[in-house]
C-alpha cells in the first residue's frame, strides 16, 4: 500500500505536464468540505459580460475547444542554428521523462547536443542536477517548475553567463524574469483549465449539483479550482456546488468512499469535477461497486491514459481537458531557438474565447488545448500528442 501510495502522490505532481515544483511549494494537507449556492456576482471572468448571458458563453466555449487542434498556435518560423548544447534538468516523476522524449527528439532535429540530469526533487538533488548543467557549459537550460529557492544561486550564476532558462509550470507569468526566460505553462493557464470545467459542467449537470474535488496541497491545483470557482458562479449561479478538499494520501485510498458518500447522500448530484486526472485511480470502480455508476459523470484536466481509459469504457469519466507532454518538450526547444536567436521565446495569441480579464498569459507559451470526450480519443493507452504530426510542423518552422 505504501508504494502505491508513493506511486501515486509521484504521478499526481507532474502529470499536470510536469510541475514538479508543487512537491516542495506543497502547505498543510487538510481535508474540508463546503456546500454553496453559487453567487451571481461579478468575478474576473471580465470578457464574460459583454457576450450576453452565462450559459451561452460556457456552451460557446465549449464548443471551440472540444475542436481537434491541426496546426501549431504558434507558426512564426524561426532560424534555427545548428551545434548549440541544451541541457535538461529532469524532474523524478513520469511525465518530465515523456516531455525527455519530446526534447531529445526536437534536440536532434534541431542538430543539438543533448545532456541531462536527474533528480528526486528535493532541494538538494535540484542545485546539484544544475550545477552539473553550469559545468556542461551549455547554451541553454530546460526545467520543470521547481521552487527558485532550491536553485537560486545557480540561476544567479546561469543569468551571469548570459545561459537562457527555459521553464514550465511555475505559478508565475509567461516571461518571468529575475533568470528564467520564459515559463511555457503560467498560473494563468491554470487558471483557465479551472474556468473551462466549470463551462462542462455548467452544460454536462441537468440538475445543476456539482461537486467539485479539489487537491490544494498543491498550488497550481489551488489555482484550478479558483477558476472554476469564479467561473461557475459566473456561467451557473443557479447552480448547488459542493467544493470538497482532500489531501494527497487520500488519492486511491480515502477518495473513492469519500466520492461514493457523497453521492449517496446527493441523490441530485449528477457531475464531478476533480482538479486533476490523477484523482480519479480507483473512484469509478468504487461507483460502480455501489450501484450508482449511472448517477454522475465526471471531467478532470492534465490526466493521462488512466483518464482515457475511463472515458473509453464509458465508466465515471466523460471528458478530459488535454496536455500535451511530448509535444511540450518540442515547444520547449522551440522556444530555446528563438531566444537564441535573439527573437524572444515566441509568444502565441490567445484565443478570443481564452481571453479573460487580469490574466494575460492564458495560452500564451503555444500549446495546443483541448476537451477530450470518447470520439477524440483514438488510442485510450497512449499520451495524447495535441497536434498531429506535430514533430514535421516544428521542423518545417525551423526550416527558417
Amino acid at each position: 500500500m505504501a508504494q502505491r501510495q508513493q506511486q501515486l502522490t509521484r504521478r499526481l505532481a507532474i502529470a499536470v505536464a510536469a510541475c514538479s515544483m508543487v512537491v516542495a511549494a506543497c502547505s498543510d494537507d487538510k481535508s474540508s468540505s463546503e456546500t454553496t449556492q453559487a453567487g451571481s456576482e461579478t468575478t474576473q471572468a471580465g470578457s464574460e459580460t459583454t457576450m450576453g448571458g452565462g450559459n451561452a458563453i460556457a456552451a460557446e466555449r465549449v464548443a471551440a475547444f472540444l475542436n481537434p487542434t491541426t496546426e501549431l498556435p504558434l507558426s512564426a518560423p524561426v532560424k534555427v542554428e545548428a551545434g548549440k548544447k541544451l541541457f535538461y534538468v529532469q524532474c523524478s516523476v513520469s511525465a518530465c521523462a515523456e516531455i525527455a522524449v519530446g526534447i531529445e527528439a526536437a534536440a536532434k532535429a534541431a542538430g543539438w547536443e543533448y545532456e541531462t540530469a536527474s533528480h528526486q526533487d528535493t532541494p538538494e538533488t535540484v542545485a546539484s542536477a544544475f550545477d552539473a548543467a553550469i559545468a556542461a557549459d551549455a547554451d541553454v537550460v530546460l526545467t520543470s517548475g521547481n521552487p527558485r529557492e532550491w536553485f537560486a544561486p545557480q540561476l544567479e550564476t546561469l543569468a551571469g553567463q548570459g545561459t537562457p532558462v527555459v521553464a514550465w509550470s511555475m505559478p508565475e507569468g509567461f516571461e518571468p524574469g529575475d533568470g528564467v526566460s520564459v515559463n511555457l505553462l503560467t498560473q494563468d493557464d491554470y487558471y483557465f483549465y479551472g474556468v473551462l470545467m466549470a463551462d462542462y459542467a455548467a452544460l454536462n449537470s441537468p440538475n445543476k449539483n456539482i461537486l467539485f474535488v479539489g487537491l490544494p496541497t498543491f498550488p497550481v491545483l489551488s489555482t484550478v479550482q479558483q477558476g472554476f470557482e469564479d467561473e461557475i458562479a459566473i456561467v451557473c449561479p443557479e447552480c448547488t456546488v459542493d467544493i470538497t478538499e482532500v489531501a494527497v494520501t487520500d488519492l486511491g485510498t480515502n477518495l473513492p468512499g469519500t466520492v461514493v458518500s457523497k453521492l449517496q447522500a446527493n441523490p441530485e448530484l449528477d457531475h464531478i469535477v476533480y482538479a486533476f486526472g490523477g484523482m480519479l485511480f480507483g473512484v469509478p470502480e468504487a461507483i460502480e461497486g455501489a450501484g450508482l455508476g449511472d448517477q454522475a459523470t465526471a471531467i478532470s484536466q492534465a490526466g493521462g491514459p488512466l483518464n482515457f481509459s475511463f472515458i473509453a469504457a464509458g465508466q465515471h469519466q466523460v471528458a478530459e481537458v488535454g496536455l500535451a507532454s511530448e509535444l511540450m518538450g518540442w515547444r520547449a526547444v522551440d522556444a530555446a531557438a528563438r531566444i537564441l536567436a535573439g527573437e524572444g521565446p515566441g509568444r502565441a495569441d490567445t484565443p478570443p474565447l481564452a481571453v479573460i480579464d487580469g490574466h494575460p498569459d492564458i495560452l500564451s507559451g503555444g500549446l495546443p488545448l483541448q476537451i477530450l470526450e470518447a470520439d477524440s480519443i483514438v488510442d485510450p493507452t497512449t499520451l495524447w500528442p495535441g497536434v498531429a504530426g506535430f514533430q514535421d510542423l516544428f521542423a518545417a518552422l525551423w526550416a527558417g
